[in-house]
């Protein structure tokens, strides 16, 4: 695996991690003596890891090509998601 494909599959952690890391530096930096910018810092933590949570792809909800024609033939509307483990 590449560096490249490496950073494409985790991006949002790789981007959270950095956002974390810069946020914490600027905390200690400026806002040493102040809770507040340490309970902002909890909460953006807390934030990037609701949202890493609550985005995460689930399981499959149809197994089988005949569940999938079947689900396109209720003529409803669809969403369909493509997702690829590499």
């Amino acid at each position: 695996m590449s560096l490249a494909q490496l950073f494409n599959q985790n991006s949002y952690t790789v981007g959270a991690i950095t956002l974390l890391v810069v946020a914490l530096v600027l905390a200690v930096a400026r806002f040493r003596d102040t809770p507040a910018a340490w309970l902002a810092l909890a909460a953006l933590a807390i934030a990037l890891v609701a949202g890493d949570l609550l985005f995460r792809v689930g399981g499959p909800d149809i197994e089988t090509t005949a569940q999938f024609d079947q689900v396109l033939a209720a003529r409803q509307p669809v969403v369909l998601e493509i997702y690829s483990n590499y």
